[in-house]
C-alpha cells in the first residue's frame, strides 16, 4: 500500500479499536484493486482472522452479467426459499441474521456504482440501520454515480491510488510500435508511409491491443467451483481495471509525442479521442470497437496537415 492507503488504514484501525468505526463506509479512488486491499485488511481486523475469504461472516457482492449490474434477485430464481447468491436481496437477508461465530460480520460491495435504483432501494434500510456488529464497505471508482441516498448514509473516504504500470514485454513492444506509427504519420502520408501501410499498421496494433487486454485480464486463480455469473463478473472487473491501466499508458505515449515532432494541438485532439474511447468502453461498447474509433481518429488527426 502507498502512504495514503497506509494512513487511511491506520485511522480506520484506530477507530475500530476505540469502537468508533462507522458501520457504513464508502471507499473510493482510481483503482478498485488498490481500494480492495484496504477493505480486505480492515476486514481481517474486524473479523480477527488471517484469511477473511474463508471466514463465514465475510460476505461480498459484485456486479455480474454482460450489463454488469448488481442484481436485485427475483422470486423466480429462489432455490429452496433462498434468494440467489450474489444478489442484493441475498445480501440483505444474510445481514439480518446473526453472525455464524457470534461476533462481527462484514460485507464488501464491489463497484457499488453498478447498483440500479431497485437494488439501491432494497439496500437503503440495511445501510441506514445495519444490525449490531455489522459493517458494510462499498467500493467504487465512480462515487458520484451512486444515488445521493446511498452516499449520504456512508462515511465517504477517498484513497489516493498509485499509477499501476505494466511490466509486460508484449505490451512494452506494442507501445514502441504505436509510437513509431505515430511518428510516421506525423511526417506525412504518402511520403514516409503509404495510406495502405498506415491502415494495415493501425489494425495490426488494434488486434494486438485486444490480445494483450484479453491475455492479461484472464483470471489465474482456481475458480472451478465458482458460480458462472459470479465468475463472469470477476472476469469483467479484472478486464475493466486492466483496461484503465493500458489506456493510461497509451495516454502517456501520446503526451510524450512532442519529442518525435508532433504538435501540441494534434496531441490534444488525440487525447480527446482517447477520452471518448474510454467513455464508450464505460458505456459497455465493445472494447475493440471503442479502441478502433480512437486509432482511426488518431490516424486522421496525425495525417492531417
Amino acid at each position: 500500500m502507498n502512504k495514503s492507503a497506509q494512513k487511511i488504514s491506520s485511522i480506520l484501525y484506530r477507530a475500530l479499536e476505540n469502537n468508533r468505526l462507522p458501520h457504513a463506509l464508502l471507499l473510493f479512488g482510481s483503482s478498485i484493486n488498490q481500494i480492495d486491499v484496504v477493505a480486505r485488511n480492515l476486514a481481517k481486523k474486524i473479523l480477527n482472522c488471517e484469511d477473511e475469504s474463508k471466514h463465514p461472516d465475510f460476505l461480498t457482492l459484485r456486479p455480474e452479467g454482460k450489463a454488469r449490474f448488481i442484481k436485485i434477485g427475483s422470486n423466480s430464481d429462489k432455490t429452496g426459499g433462498d434468494w440467489p447468491i450474489n444478489t442484493m436481496r441475498w445480501l440483505v437477508n444474510i445481514l439480518k441474521k446473526s453472525s455464524s461465530l457470534g461476533a462481527n460480520k462484514i460485507a464488501i460491495v464491489y463497484e457499488a456504482d453498478r447498483m440500479n435504483r431497485e437494488s439501491a432501494n432494497a439496500f437503503l434500510k440495511t445501510l441506514e440501520e445495519p444490525p449490531s456488529g455489522t459493517f458494510i464497505i462499498l467500493l467504487t471508482e465512480r462515487p458520484y454515480d451512486l444515488l445521493d441516498t446511498i452516499r449520504s448514509r456512508c462515511v465517504n473516504v477517498r484513497i489516493d491510488c498509485d499509477f499501476e504500470s505494466l511490466n509486460d514485454e508484449e505490451w512494452l513492444v506494442w507501445q514502441k510500435d504505436f509510437e513509431a506509427w505515430m511518428a510516421k504519420l506525423s511526417k506525412g502520408v504518402g511520403k514516409n508511409i503509404s495510406i495502405g501501410d498506415a491502415v494495415m499498421r493501425c489494425y495490426a496494433l488494434l488486434n494486438r491491443f485486444n490480445n494483450v487486454l484479453s491475455r492479461l485480464s484472464e483470471l489465474e486463480e482456481d475458480f472451478e467451483e465458482t458460480d458462472a455469473e459470479v465468475l463472469e463478473a470477476l472476469q469483467s472487473s479484472s478486464r475493466r481495471a486492466l483496461r484503465k491501466r493500458l489506456l493510461s499508458d497509451v495516454e502517456n505515449r501520446i503526451l510524450s509525442a512532442g519529442s518525435i515532432g508532433i504538435s501540441i494541438s494534434k496531441i490534444a485532439l488525440s487525447i480527446q479521442s482517447l477520452e471518448k474511447c474510454s467513455g464508450y468502453m464505460d458505456l459497455n461498447m465493445a472494447d475493440t470497437n471503442a479502441f478502433e474509433y480512437f486509432m482511426l481518429s488518431t490516424m486522421r488527426i496525425l495525417a492531417s496537415k
